[in-house]
């Protein structure tokens, strides 16, 4: 199906599959919408596209089920959230898509709140609504599970006043409705309310300013602070169980959840150096740790307001991350919302989790919405007419992919077209469906023909040698058959998608064990990379998914025994595998932009990049490696970083990058309010660009 008549181009591969797919690999319910990161060809087009898209066909024929409605955004963005009905990417409406759309990205369908009559095309001022207005620093955490009754997020004892830190909750799950209570006076409150601007999850307030503890359709509103003292025991403590299980907040029904991990790290009373023992030249590591609280003036994190964005249940059950975009997106303009223009100087947003997918060039949507973001939010002046705007920083997680086997690299040498062949091994009794990508630059790509072929034979998919939007022959609804998708060209690149569904036995199950993938017809000097979609579980989700990977058969039948007994810098020889551990940046993390940071990780012990830190380079683009490493482990044998869990009092290590993101965003904190950090040490030389792809500009303290 060529452009002029099939699927516009500004649609993504993965859009194309489900599409393709009928959706059948989606929740639906009755009221269920479709929902997409659209990137428009012109900043403030989003209101005409919305025009277009809900005008009739011809006079008296409406499109009702090609409804769209556009997200909250500000006008001169050009990256916006919308949601639509199926009907929304029918044939009929693929000419306006083309008219408006370079890009469109495919998130989780959502559900939208019963009270999406108010919804509105731009984001709600919620700086002046509550009680007191925001201090200079604001802190954002987008992640799952956020303990706001816990102790070390309180203001002040419990037995005293419970006041939590937390300035304000988004929970993003649909479907849920506002806790109805009553309070200790017997008047009837609801605890949280609809998301009026973006139309979808639950809202909870800390407190609210005078006359404002109503929600829009007259209720009477209950906050966190009143919520906690509705759950206080005889003694004065609070029932965190009880606080949060009458709450529904089911991310918080264990001991330990990924948000608590992070926020802890980034905002908890007690900086990550106060918990792991002394840390400076000279110091032995193994003494106690000092459980030093910080202190305002010189840890600014430890006492700022927090807002948390709580993504959805069905987003963390998806490991790929390839689903998140437009979540992020809405829930960084939710968390700015909350800055108030005259007295909030700095926003910093931690965000550790990403797909180990995408271009790896800084090009991926997501990616350009998050730097449009901080060029938007960058902390200029009132000028009279614009509001003053914050200041805004971002900081990723490098990502853990560096040994899972999901990188492939290939560039012909030969003068001639050559071809590269691979493995690609799925586990047996995978339940959800496995993705890998295949990606060149466009240029470079005229003639290129890939195939994934089953281990038995019986499936061989073999893409266009020139861009195609799908298979000669439509798959198979539900995921029961694989597909190839492609080529794609997506801006200076082109990919291939291709998608193998669940190997477990039941109904239908996918041939388990070693695909084969060819890449045919590459020219000289051409590059090519694929990588694996990660599918085994995030923290605390239990879904049965295991994680595929790539193999080279040729080098592990060739050089492998050799190789195992090699070992440089720590890890094991892998020179001449297709196999490449550089270049497994966090798919959203590979863009060089100012105030957008990445954060690797090291051991403490030596001060080595940790074992499953990933690394640079970009696959083109100027991130050569992360910003800086921060500590992921205290030694080989003591893995991960101690913080607080889901209840007051208890810790947990967690051992990923996801604890490098907010150390590091908790250091930003410092250099935002002009105060020191340590320099960096093992600083690696302007020309040892092995060591800059490990560790960036070095290893930083723990904050």
């Amino acid at each position: 199906m060529a452009e002029g008549d099939g699927y516009p181009k500004c649609f993504d591969s993965y859009l194309r599959y489900a599409i393709s797919t009928k959706f059948r690999d989606f929740e639906f319910f009755e009221e269920s919408r479709l929902f997409f990161l659209v990137e428009f060809k012109q900043a403030g087009a989003a209101d005409d596209f919305e025009t277009a898209m809900n005008a009739p066909g011809h006079p008296g024929h409406p499109h009702p089920d090609r409804a769209i409605e556009v997200g909250p955004a500000n006008e001169k963005t050009r990256y916006v959230a919308v949601r639509g009905k199926r009907a929304a990417v029918d044939p009929g409406a693929f000419h306006i898509w083309k008219n408006y759309a370079s890009r469109v990205e495919l998130s989780l369908p959502l559900k939208p709140s019963s009270q999406l009559a108010t919804f509105k095309k731009r984001v709600f001022d919620r700086s002046n609504q509550l009680k007191y207005l925001p201090g200079s620093l604001l802190i954002g955490v987008l992640d799952d599970g956020c303990p706001f009754a816990a102790a070390h997020f309180l203001k002040a004892p419990a037995i005293t006043s419970a006041k939590t830190r937390v300035r304000a909750i988004w929970d993003q799950n649909q479907g849920k409705q506002p806790i109805e209570i009553y309070d200790s006076q017997h008047v009837q409150r609801f605890f949280g309310q609809t998301v009026r601007d973006f139309g979808y999850g639950l809202e909870f307030w800390r407190d609210f300013a005078a006359s404002l503890d109503i929600d829009a359709g007259g209720r009477p509103l209950i906050g966190l602070d009143d919520w906690m003292a509705l759950h206080l025991t005889p003694a004065g403590s609070i029932d965190e169980d009880g606080c949060y299980a009458d709450a529904q907040f089911t991310s918080l029904a264990r001991r330990e959840s990924h948000g608590a991990h992070v926020m802890d790290v980034f905002a908890g009373r007690f900086p990550t150096s106060a918990r792991i023992g002394p840390t400076h030249p000279g110091q032995d590591h193994r003494d106690p740790p000092s459980w030093q609280p910080g202190d305002p003036h010189t840890d600014p994190a430890c006492g700022a307001d927090v807002v948390f964005v709580q993504f959805p249940d069905d987003c963390i059950r998806d490991a790929t991350g390839v689903w998140l975009k437009a979540y992020v997106v809405d829930g960084i303009r939710y968390i700015l919302s909350f800055a108030d223009p005259d007295n909030t100087q700095n926003v910093i947003i931690n965000l550790s989790y990403g797909p180990t997918t995408g271009p790896h060039d800084g090009t991926a949507e997501l990616e350009a919405a998050l730097s449009a973001l901080v060029a938007e939010y960058n902390g200029t002046t009132h000028n009279g007419t614009t509001p003053k705007r914050p200041k805004l920083e971002i900081v990723l997680a490098a990502g853990n992919a560096y040994l899972s086997e999901g990188h492939v690299v290939f560039t012909n040498d030969d003068e001639e077209p050559s071809e590269v062949k691979w493995t690609w091994r799925l586990p047996a009794d995978n339940t959800v469906l496995c993705f890998a990508e295949v990606w060149m630059d466009d240029a470079d790509a005229d003639g290129v023909c890939v195939t994934l072929r089953s281990p038995s034979g019986d499936v061989n998919l073999t893409s266009s040698g020139s861009v195609t939007l799908t298979p000669s022959t439509l798959p198979t609804p539900s995921g029961t058959t694989p597909q190839l998708i492609g080529p794609v060209v997506w801006g200076k690149d082109r990919m291939w998608l291709l998608e193998v569904g669940p190997t477990v036995a039941a109904p239908v199950a996918n041939e388990h064990g070693d695909w084969t993938i060819k890449v045919a017809g590459i020219r000289e000097n051409a590059e090519v990379h694929a990588y694996v979609a990660r599918s085994d579980p995030n923290m605390g989700v239990r879904t049965g998914a295991k994680r595929s990977r790539f193999v080279d058969p040729d080098w592990e039948r060739t050089r492998s025994a050799e190789a195992n007994c090699k070992r440089i810098d720590g890890e094991f020889d892998k020179t001449g595998s297709l196999i490449h551990r550089d270049g497994t940046l966090n798919g959203i993390a590979t863009a060089k932009k100012h105030r957008v940071h990445v954060a690797g990780g090291y051991v403490l012990a030596d001060g080595r990049k940790s074992t499953f830190s990933s690394e640079g380079p970009a696959r083109r683009g100027h991130r050569v490696g992360p910003d800086f490493a921060l500590p992921c482990d205290e030694s080989y044998g003591l893995g991960g970083i101690r913080a607080g869990g889901n209840r007051s009092g208890a810790v947990f290590r967690l051992t990923g990058t996801s604890a490098a993101a907010p150390q590091l965003a908790r250091q930003v904190t410092k250099l935002a309010r002009n105060l020191p950090i340590p320099p960096p040490t093992n600083v690696p030389s302007p020309n040892d660009i092995v060591e800059i792809e490990k560790r960036g500009g070095g290893n930083l303290e723990p904050p």
